[in-house]
């Protein structure tokens, strides 16, 4: 079920969502005629389109979205998409929203270089806005998006990762473009600059819970039950909270264990061979308990931040819009250690 489900029912995100997509398939229609189907096929292949309904949003949410929220939603969604195919080929994922990943039909070379058009085709949008200010956003939050990703995969294969840099990789990789999206929607709303930077930290604390809850599905969640490839972050060395959280409190001895998974010297990496004693392991230090436990606790903070806006529409829209990102957070609490890496 997409995030925004219940929230379709309503005239004013069934109006602004059929409009954003009309304006995402004919700015596509300007890229060059030789990637213009495969860029088509990526954008429209559908998604829940989180950051143009957070500009949307802060925006002033009204039921006729002006030129300038459409145009600035599909600048932001074009970011995503380019990280998505990038993401896809580093990670070396089969599927993506319930078809081949973009590098398994038009292989890595031409994927990797589709997603830097996408990247370039952003920023060309937005150097169009009679303001230097959507610009300057939107390429601040793709290079810390990028960072955030170079930072993570760097940090692969390290036993040694702690929360707090684990914080700050997705705070770079996903809580940034959700922190623009913000950002940018109180600003065409004509927000002072308290109010914009108050709408970033919502959008950054919102990315936090995102992200943690998509680690959780890709460590936990069955494969048939998902559209896209899960295990990748396990396949590729990564850590995450629930590993992390397991680093913490396993003993010295099972460090060792995890040490000789996670860190075979000359072979691919395999978690296949020792799922049922990480599994053991998981089950014995309740990690994905815990991991569900901070993301409440991360929830609740970003709950919090809404009653800082001064706007009683806006903060009504907000949590109705946080209710519906509660039904997507709601499937990991059906998910049992034993699905661990079913892939």
């Amino acid at each position: 079920m997409s995030p925004i489900a219940d929230l379709q029912e309503s005239d004013v995100y069934i109006s602004f969502l059929d409009s954003f997509e009309q304006r995402l398939s004919s700015s596509l229609s300007e890229l060059d005629v030789e990637v213009r189907s495969h860029a088509h096929t990526v954008a429209l292949a559908g998604g829940k389109r989180i950051r143009p309904l957070l500009v949307h949003h802060f925006s002033n949410n009204s039921t006729t979205a002006t030129d300038s929220v459409l145009n600035a939603s599909v600048v932001l969604e074009l970011v995503h998409l380019a990280t998505l195919i990038h993401d896809d080929i580093l990670d070396g994922a089969e599927m993506r929203r319930k078809l081949p990943a973009l590098h398994r039909k038009i292989g890595a070379h031409a994927a990797l270089l589709l997603g830097d058009a996408l990247f370039g085709y952003a920023l060309e949008l937005a150097s169009r806005f009679p303001t230097t200010k959507i610009c300057s956003i939107v390429a601040e939050a793709t290079r810390k998006t990028c960072s955030g990703e170079i930072r993570q995969t760097f940090a692969r294969g390290r036993t040694n990762l702690s929360l707090k840099e684990y914080i700050g990789f997705i705070n770079d990789k996903t809580g940034e473009l959700f922190k623009a999206s913000c950002e940018i929607g109180a600003y065409l709303s004509g927000a002072d600059q308290s109010i914009i930077t108050k709408a970033g930290q919502f959008g950054l604390s919102l990315g936090i819970n995102y992200q943690v809850f998509d680690d959780l599905i890709d460590a936990f969640m069955p494969q048939d039950n998902i559209d896209k490839t899960v295990g990748a972050d396990w396949s590729t060395g990564k850590l995450t909270l629930p590993m992390i959280f397991l680093y913490e409190r396993a003993s010295k001895a099972e460090i060792l264990e995890l040490n000789q998974i996670f860190l075979a010297k000359d072979q691919p990496f395999s978690p296949d061979n020792s799922n049922s004693r990480l599994i053991d392991l998981l089950d014995k230090y309740e990690i994905l308990q815990s991991c569900l436990q901070y993301l409440d606790k991360n929830f609740a903070i970003t709950k919090s931040i809404i009653q800082e806006f001064p706007d009683e529409s806006l903060r009504f829209n907000l949590e109705k819009f946080l209710n519906s990102f509660s039904d997507k957070l709601s499937k990991v609490y059906s998910l049992k250690t034993s699905n661990f890496l079913a892939v």
